[in-house]
């Protein structure tokens, strides 16, 4: 939309065309996600969107949907806080929780992605908490943001801390 148009303004014409396609979705019984990318086209983090979620948040808690894939490996997203700070997404939803960053060639440790995943839980339970990537490794069909051997180091990585955290935290 347009950088003239206030953002309350935008966030109720997204909701317009968002909330019926989520309830449609919502009617056959799928479990239906909604991700918000900050960017996946440069691996110029400077580039990207900036923010914090908090200022979603109330808009957010008006979806009908079941999944939260939100990019959280990045400072540029802000803080895990921010996002549950004055509104009831802690009650409504799984948070698919990005701590994989498809933007960079680091390789996560498994201790940096269960630390991540570990400040999730401190505002939903661990039922409630997905590990996946910000968003995906192929942008592009012929230049992807990493070679493959890379991509699998990092989902790797996150299926060693997920294991982790599922072992410490199951009931």
């Amino acid at each position: 939309m347009s950088a003239k148009v206030k953002a309350d303004k935008e966030l109720r014409f997204a909701q317009g065309l968002i909330i019926p396609v989520l309830e449609a979705i919502n009617e056959t019984g799928v479990t239906s996600a909604f991700h918000i990318c900050r960017g996946n086209y440069t691996r110029d983090e400077d580039a990207l969107l900036v923010g914090a979620y908090d200022k979603l948040a109330r808009t957010l808690e008006k979806f009908p949907v079941d999944v939260y894939m939100l990019e959280f490996s990045t400072p540029r997203a802000g803080e895990l806080d921010e996002l549950f700070y004055n509104n009831s997404l802690d009650e409504k939803i799984i948070l698919g929780l990005g701590v994989i960053n498809p933007r960079n060639s680091r390789v996560e440790t498994v201790e940096e992605i269960v630390a991540r995943a570990e400040e999730a839980l401190e505002f939903v339970p661990p039922e409630q908490v997905w590990l996946n990537p910000d968003c995906g490794f192929e942008t592009f069909s012929h230049r992807p943001m990493n070679p493959y051997d890379i991509i699998e180091d990092k989902l790797a990585n996150m299926v060693e801390a997920s294991k982790i955290l599922q072992k410490k935290h199951s009931k």
